[in-house]
């Protein structure tokens, strides 16, 4: 087994909106060395919550027992209910420690243990790998990567659920060029006004879609218009370029920011819009058969679509 080191990692920015979480989840608590692994438990969790998001994976961190306000007070428990598969423990791990301990009132009714490891300053939480198996603790070069529990999450879904082998929110957008195109993707002149249309591709435009996602909550939410052109490149390829442009407006708020991840969940491209920006775009290339990842994130609201060529 290769040193975690070898190995892919996800780091979460650990914002004030996760302090809060956790703050309030730990206030009130009297014994200090149970208000901090409350503390430290709730920002695992949220990192956890994040990735599993930015994968495509839904979850119930508010149906979970970390959110129940005496359980958490009684046992060292930081789940995370992924909808339809089970719970998974999010173990926190200090800086500049080599194990990720498991607290036996976890160690049954769990799919799995995600080791979350932070840094001095608690502003970054970086997610190294898991185990399915229980134990009193784990050496962190012994964890499966995160390749593997990608794996790991798709095959407890096909083994609950083997009539839907693929992801219901899987966007099969090689079939755009047979004719085949989910009907909750609308051509752009549905969305967008005709001044923001004709923006250049690099090839003949052989199929364009969009979609409209709400980002922000409530007075901070925005509009925009996650749109995917999608041309034919050579035998076994496809060009894609996806944009991001404001809808009811002409211009996008400053900081919207457009990530392209692999299928391992590996950042490949990203752009950030600046101030009067009127779209944002990145273009790539990928093979028949390839898994990615669109990613639109505007402050704390992130909409993430899973495609395969």
């Amino acid at each position: 087994m290769n040193s975690i080191t070898d190995q892919l990692t996800f780091s979460v920015t650990l914002s004030t909106k996760a302090h809060t979480i956790a703050q309030e989840y730990s206030q009130g608590i009297a014994n200090p060395e149970k208000r901090q692994h409350i503390y430290l438990n709730t920002l695992a969790v949220y990192a956890v919550e994040y990735y599993l998001e930015c994968m495509g994976f839904e979850t119930d961190w508010q149906g979970s027992d970390s959110c129940d306000r005496l359980t958490i007070q009684l046992m060292n428990v930081a789940d995370l209910e992924v909808k339809t598969l089970g719970k998974l423990e999010c173990r926190p791990v200090l800086p500049n420690t080599e194990i990720c301990e498991i607290p036996p009132e976890v160690w049954q009714d769990r799919i799995g243990y995600v080791a979350v490891q932070f840094n001095t300053e608690l502003t970054e939480a970086t997610i190294l790998g898991f185990t399915s198996q229980a134990q009193a603790e784990i050496s962190l070069n012994q964890l499966q990567s995160l390749e593997d529990f990608l794996l790991y999450l798709s095959e407890l879904e096909i083994a609950k659920y083997p009539q839907h082998k693929e992801s219901s929110n899987l966007v099969k957008i090689g079939q755009w060029l047979d004719g085949f195109v989910d009907a909750s993707w609308q051509t752009i002149e549905h969305l967008l006004n005709p001044q923001q249309l004709g923006l250049s591709f690099k090839n003949a435009v052989t199929i364009t879609r969009g979609q409209k996602i709400d980002l922000g909550m409530q007075l901070d939410q925005i509009s925009v218009a996650l749109v995917v052109k999608l041309a034919a490149a050579s035998e076994g390829e496809v060009d894609i370029l996806t944009q991001v442009y404001p809808v009811g407006n002409y211009v996008l708020p400053q900081g919207v920011k457009l990530n392209i991840h692999d299928e391992s969940g590996e950042n490949i491209l990203e752009v950030i819009s600046r101030k009067e920006d009127n779209w944002i775009q990145l273009e790539f290339s990928a093979e028949l058969g390839e898994k990615f990842q669109i990613i639109v994130t505007y402050g704390d609201s992130q909409q993430t679509r899973l495609f395969e060529v």
